[in-house]
């Protein structure tokens, strides 16, 4: 049964006043259907590689009419808004504003959804969901009874593609950011012009949302029709990385990066590394003595230990905070930070 819901609100605005009120004092009456349902079309999901592209879970509600006794009240003042939490009393929910009257999630959206809201990949755990109707600022929201959803997340590497002039063009996806499991958090190295204008695009090919900045808020990501171009405000070689639950970006200027270790007494100057713009990569050359704890190096970024990178196991692969065990000898090392995926160092 749907109930209906009323409201008693005196109608100040002068336009209303001038072209509708027969006489001062008016008061209108505000009626709005309030038993809408949310309709989900699963209790449990097992997300996976193999499903990451298709849609596997739908939302739909009807949307809610709303009446105006005497003067009439177009349905954009209506808003619905989907919420959703891993707690059924929904402290702290993710949300989502809705125009339409369903909402469709592929095995990449949701799996990014559940990972974003604090699990982790291949975790199974209960989401809460509901939707939130608000006709007017100074009136009580209504909300749907909830739907839970048992969902089991998977790993997946997801990214952000930057189209623009780090890219050679608007219609080119080659720059990327990363985000190892699809938590709404990426990253990634550029080098970049001052005034370089770029966007943020979920999809290779321009689908699915594009971000750009909120405008005359730089660092603040937009993903609605009225956003701005995203910009260096100066050039260099920056770490990126933009965060698309809070909905920011930031870069760090690199200005260095150094080899410290054994060899030099871990200096964080000593040892520069020189950029090679063409085939984005760092390198440096230095002589490693067999040291008595294992000739371990570590490089630095900016001489602050802030940004630290190593290869603990040899596998090329280079990991935060790790150390390089080299051999003895004179040799090269070469760091490439130009794929997000996967950053790497070589020792010849």
């Amino acid at each position: 049964m749907r109930n209906c819901k009323r409201y008693i609100i005196a109608l100040l605005l002068p336009m209303l006043v001038m072209t509708a009120c027969k006489k001062d004092g008016d008061t209108v009456t505000l009626e709005y259907i309030s038993g809408n349902e949310l309709v989900a079309s699963a209790t449990e999901l097992v997300l996976t590689n193999a499903t990451a592209g298709t849609n596997v879970y739908s939302l739909s509600w009807s949307k809610d009419s709303i009446r105006l006794s005497k003067y009439g009240l177009a349905n954009t003042a209506l808003t619905n808004t989907l919420q959703f939490d891993t707690v059924s009393n929904f402290t702290h929910p993710k949300e989502s504003v809705e125009t339409g009257v369903q909402k469709l999630f592929t095995g990449t959206s949701l799996n990014m959804l559940v990972l974003s809201m604090g699990m982790a990949p291949e975790e199974t755990k209960t989401i809460y969901i509901r939707l939130k109707t608000l006709v007017g600022a100074n009136l009580e929201p209504l909300y749907t009874p909830t739907v839970a959803l048992k969902v089991t997340t998977f790993n997946l590497v997801s990214f952000l593609y930057m189209p623009g002039d780090l890219s050679g063009g608007w219609n080119n996806y080659t720059t990327k950011l990363c985000s190892p499991t699809s938590d709404g958090k990426y990253e990634g190295y550029v080098n970049a012009a001052q005034w370089n204008n770029f966007k943020l695009a979920e999809q290779s090919n321009g689908s699915g949302v594009v971000y750009g900045s909120v405008p005359n808020e730089l660092y603040k990501l937009d993903p609605g029709a009225a956003q701005w171009n995203i910009w260096f405000d100066e050039g260099g070689y920056f770490l990126l990385k933009a965060n698309t639950n809070d909905l920011t970006w930031s870069k760090t200027k690199i200005n260095s990066f150094h080899i410290s270790g054994d060899f030099n007494d871990w200096s964080t100057t000593a040892t520069p590394m020189t950029y090679d713009a063409i085939n984005k990569v760092w390198t440096a050359t230095a002589n490693f003595q067999p040291g008595q704890w294992g000739n371990s190096f570590q490089i630095i970024a900016n001489s602050d230990w802030v940004i630290v990178y190593g290869d603990e196991d040899g596998d090329g692969k280079i990991g935060a905070g790790e150390k390089v065990y080299p051999s003895a000898g004179t040799h090269t090392v070469t760091m490439n930070l130009s794929n997000p995926e996967k950053y790497t160092i070589t020792i010849q």
